[in-house]
């Protein structure tokens, strides 16, 4: 698998660890690491639409991976490395800030590195979404 991960990536992109995700999408673009203490690191590992499909697999695959390793009452820290994000979809916004006010009381902190050429539009999605978890009193960070 490793060999596979690593032709997928830019020649310039490199893996936000040096072991394998221990999560891949079914399409191979979505990598998610689970950290301790109790944490979830999101990385694009190729240019890819944040979609619905995207969104309910960090929510319901992913998030599942991190609460069987977290303690009763431990909050997580999420990291969104979405550099190679080429468009944010209406229902991957909906999706992600949804999930996100349910699980608030689970949360420490989220980090989005947003891509650095994203459209206006885009930003204004990640915007949003960090606008409704800060008023539910939710630190995130862009």
């Amino acid at each position: 698998m490793a060999i596979v991960i690593r032709e997928m990536l830019p020649s310039n992109r490199r893996l936000a660890f040096r072991r394998q995700p221990h999560l891949l999408d079914d399409s191979g673009s979505v990598g998610v690491w689970i950290t301790q203490p109790a944490g979830m690191v999101v990385q694009l590992l190729r240019e890819t639409a944040a979609t619905g499909e995207l969104a309910r697999f960090i929510s319901v695959d992913a998030y599942q991976k991190l609460v069987g390793v977290m303690r009763p009452g431990e909050r997580a820290y999420f990291i969104y490395d979405m550099a190679l994000m080429v468009r944010y979809e209406t229902e991957a916004r909906v999706v992600l800030t949804q999930w996100g006010l349910s699980v608030r009381d689970r949360i420490e902190h989220i980090v989005v590195r947003p891509p650095p050429e994203m459209n206006k539009l885009g930003r204004m999605g990640i915007q949003t979404i960090a606008a409704a978890m800060s008023l539910a009193g939710v630190q995130l960070d862009i």
